[in-house]
């Protein structure tokens, strides 16, 4: 685990984010950035990532 950053899971990122799961869906389609411990373990988000790729991609206003 990176020390200092948040690290959520998909559940938990939705909730934070205020987005559907299925347009969490739409953002990994469209490029979101993820981590996965080996090539078939769970994905996982660090946050800071998934919201400065949000801001670069979509702008601030398409999210909540």
């Amino acid at each position: 685990m990176m020390f200092g950053k948040e690290i959520l899971n998909a559940k938990q990122l939705v909730k934070k984010l205020g987005i559907s799961k299925s347009y969490l869906y739409e953002l990994l389609k469209m490029g979101l950035p993820y981590r996965q411990l080996g090539n078939k373990g769970r994905k996982y988000y660090v946050y800071e990532e998934v919201t400065k790729w949000i801001f670069e991609n979509l702008g601030e206003n398409d999210v909540s």
